[in-house]
């Protein structure tokens, strides 16, 4: 979550002081295995500073490229904003369902022309639906300074 943080620190300020471009590299859709029990739906603060309702789900981190596990989590989770009752998404039906996940990753360039440099970061955003509800989750990663004939 630190890295989280710093690496959006970073991209804050350099979008205030440099001119920005993101470009899509890689877009799908896998079907994974979800678990909608108790021991994979909770509400919980791990990696986020308020609770929020999510799901644990092992399967996403062999198609990820960056690590969607929260601290103190056993697994790589989604999230959604739109519900933070477990009941709505286990709704009294407990089982193992088929989930479409959308994986886009996409790579940000931010043109620092006073210093001649190109920052490069990674973003992966992991979208889709169980029952009824959005879950996202979403990472980035701070990949490094590049020269600026190189931020295109």
């Amino acid at each position: 979550m630190k890295s989280f943080i710093l690496s959006a620190a970073i991209v804050m300020g350099l979008a205030t002081t440099a001119s920005a471009d993101v470009v899509e590299l890689s877009s799908k859709v896998v079907t994974l295995n979800v678990d909608l029990s108790t021991t994979q739906v909770r509400l919980s603060n791990a990696g986020y500073t308020s609770p929020v309702l999510k799901v644990l789900v092992p399967e996403l981190a062999g198609v990820t490229i960056l690590d969607h596990r929260n601290e103190g989590e056993a697994a790589p989770c989604i999230a959604t904003y739109e519900s933070l009752d477990p009941e709505d998404v286990i709704q009294g039906n407990p089982s193992v369902e088929k989930v479409d996940l959308k994986i886009t990753l996409s790579k940000g360039l931010y043109a620092d022309v006073e210093a001649g440099t190109c920052r490069v970061t990674l973003h992966e955003l992991v979208e889709g639906k169980i029952r009824g509800l959005g879950f996202t989750h979403s990472r980035l990663l701070d990949v490094g300074t590049r020269h600026i004939d190189d931020c295109q």
